[in-house]
């Protein structure tokens, strides 16, 4: 009897640390095609960004009057892997956007670990925790556009709201390109697009929903990425589209009957 209350005992330890473990997953980048849409990568727009793992120092415009701001490619990222258990990863490729202007991404295959809105709002990105209100505006920014993107200063448009979301000081409720704490020139590919879009964040009409996969690694030199993929409907969505089914099909029969 002892000996069995021993063993539950290990086992649901087991069963717990298992619990907590963090997934992982190794991805591969995909060159410098950046994001594939569908027909292939569309490359990086080009841009000046401050800060930059290359430009340490203050932030802002003054920094960028300096001629200190680093040039940069802007926009999405591809990566392939072999593990297709996570739904944002079930064909094996699938794009990522950066939310690390601290770090240059690493080529060749990383070991990520997956998280969610939990671990982005909690993530220190070297002044503080981004919080829920950023990442919250960050899922609303890709249920608004993210379902256009198609070309290369698409890409790169919504990579620069991405960085201003996460990390541009707000005017008035609007997050800037060119605010002090993060800072993109103005001839930037897809400046004055990305600005739109954060212009008209609160405004501006939901066309898909998705969710939000945060990918992180401790090591230096890794970028942290976040990846957006078409939400599941809740069951309560599925329960609403059958019973307007059936509603639809018994009245079709009490058509056909009268």
């Amino acid at each position: 009897m002892k000996t069995s209350k021993v063993l539950a005992a290990g086992l649901l330890m087991l069963g717990t640390q298992a619990a907590m473990a963090a997934n992982t997953i190794d991805m591969t980048w995909g060159g410098w095609g950046g994001a594939d849409f569908g027909a292939g990568g569309v490359g990086y727009g080009s841009g000046s960004i401050s800060p930059n793992p290359g430009a340490p120092g203050p932030f802002g415009s003054t920094l960028a009057a300096s001629g200190a701001v680093t040039g940069v490619g802007v926009g999405g990222d591809n990566f392939t892997t072999g593990n297709t258990s996570y739904a944002f990863s079930s064909t094996g490729s699938f794009n990522t956007w950066c939310v690390d202007i601290y770090h240059w991404l690493s080529g060749g295959t990383i070991n990520y670990t997956v998280g969610g809105t939990a671990e982005l709002q909690t993530a220190n990105p070297g002044a503080g925790t981004f919080g829920a209100t950023r990442v919250a505006d960050l899922q609303k920014l890709a249920n608004e556009v993210y379902s256009g993107l198609h070309t290369q200063t698409d890409s790169a448009a919504f990579q620069l709201a991405v960085w201003a979301v996460m990390f541009s000081a707000p005017v008035s409720g609007v997050y800037q390109l060119e605010s002090p704490t993060f800072y993109a020139t103005n001839n930037s590919t897809g400046f004055n697009l990305a600005q739109s879009w954060l212009s008209n964040l609160n405004s501006a009409p939901v066309t898909g929903h998705y969710d939000l996969t945060y990918l992180y690694d401790s090591r230096p030199g890794s970028q942290n990425l976040v990846v957006f993929t078409t939400a599941v409907p809740e069951p309560e969505t599925y329960a609403m589209m059958l019973a307007g089914l059936g509603l639809l099909g018994f009245l079709r029969r009490r058509k056909q009957a009268a």
